[in-house]
This record gives C-alpha cells, sequence and structure tokens, in this order.
C-alpha cells in the first residue's frame, strides 16, 4: 500500500460529472449551437485556458467565457443543497485514513467548489490537503496538478496512488508519475492510456480488496 492517495473530484468521488456534461449541453443548445459528440470528453476534467480552447475548438462563434460561466453558474444551482457520492467513494476514503495515508484532491473545480461538495458529503475533514485548478499553470492533461498535490504532500509522485475517472485526468497522472489507478465514469478510457495506467476498474467499491490483495 502506497502512503498518499490523491483524488479527483467531479465524477470519481461525487456524482456531478453528469450534471456538467447535461448542462454542457443544455446551454449549447440556448445558444443555438450543434453539440458535438467528441466535446464531453475532452472538456471533461479541464479548466482554465485549456477549458477554453476545447470550448473555441467545437465552437468557433460563441463566447468561450460566456459559454462556461453559463454553465459553471447553472450547475452550482442545482448542487447548491445536495451532491451525491459516487459509489464506494466514502468507504475507500475512510479506509485509506483509517490505514494513516495521506489524502489529498485535485480537482480541476475551485477551492471553494472542492470545499462545499466535499463539505456537503462529509468528507472534507479526511483530506490532508485540496488542489485546485486554479493554482496551476496547465490543467489536466498536463501533470501539474498532481505534482503540486504530491509536493503539498510531502510525498515523490511515484509513491502516489492517483484515482481518476476521466481521460484528460488519467493521462495527468500517468505524466505526473503516480500509480494511478482509473475508474471511468461516462467516457470509456482508451487503450492506450488504459496500458500506460496502474489498473482500470469498474468502480472504487473494490479499489480496497485489489490494495489488500497486493495488486495495488
Amino acid at each position: 500500500m502506497k502512503e498518499y492517495a490523491i483524488f479527483d473530484m467531479d465524477g470519481l468521488l461525487v456524482d456531478t460529472e453528469r450534471v456538467y456534461q447535461s448542462i454542457w449541453k443544455e446551454v449549447a443548445l440556448e445558444l443555438g449551437l450543434t453539440p458535438s459528440p467528441t466535446f464531453p470528453q475532452e472538456i471533461c476534467g479541464t479548466s482554465g485556458e485549456t477549458g477554453l480552447a476545447v470550448i473555441r475548438r467545437h465552437y468557433p462563434t460563441v463566447d468561450p467565457v460566456l459559454y462556461h460561466d453559463m454553465v459553471h453558474q447553472r450547475t452550482m444551482q442545482r448542487l447548491e443543497e445536495h451532491v451525491d457520492l459516487k459509489p464506494g467513494a466514502a468507504a475507500l476514503v475512510e479506509y485509506l485514513h483509517r490505514k494513516g495515508v495521506k489524502l489529498a484532491v485535485a480537482s480541476s473545480s475551485s477551492f471553494k467548489t472542492i470545499q462545499h461538495h466535499l463539505g456537503l458529503t462529509g468528507l472534507l475533514d479526511k483530506f490532508d490537503h485540496l488542489v485546485s485548478g486554479q493554482q496551476v499553470q496547465h490543467s489536466k492533461p498536463a501533470p501539474d496538478i498532481f505534482l503540486l498535490a504530491a509536493e503539498k504532500l510531502g510525498a515523490a509522485p511515484e509513491d502516489c496512488y492517483v484515482f481518476e475517472d476521466g481521460v484528460n485526468g488519467g493521462w495527468a497522472g500517468v505524466r505526473a508519475g503516480c500509480v494511478t489507478v482509473l475508474v471511468p465514469d461516462f467516457v470509456p478510457i482508451p487503450q492506450e492510456l488504459a496500458g500506460a495506467a496502474a489498473a482500470v476498474l469498474p468502480s472504487l467499491e473494490i479499489v480496497q480488496q485489489e490494495i489488500e490483495a497486493g495488486r495495488l
């Protein structure tokens, strides 16, 4: 078992990615856009200029900041009072915390959003550090956010698990040199990424048994 673990949040710990994706499409239609079938995979896990570049590439006629801000505001309104945990999330975080593993969240969301979602789910006090995409220059799939999380934990990247659901986040974990475990949400994991990761698992519910069996 590794002594450090870094978790993505949306789509991995909390079941919010589907809400985001629904609202990306909803707002696109309101703006008179034809939803791009590959946009969901490319926007997932991004932030800042990386995310805006994805919007520009798929929807060159729209103001990317306006589109992003409309989606973010509406999503936060829908998640204001309730956020669902993904299956096995609470049990895995509690298990690792009980074992003395130092924990961090590294999410493309804002620091305020991370605090809000984890606070609603009761997981906030289990994490030693929170890292937001706002704190790094390059968002996922660049490794910056996981390298910063490892630094805050006082760990070498290779001594850290990274738990991710997305393709961009998965590549970020691999490129950071972390032991990257993928638990896909709604976007399938490409074969090349699956081969580079430590494991691709169907649910967080089986991570503990994989660790205890020595496979992670």
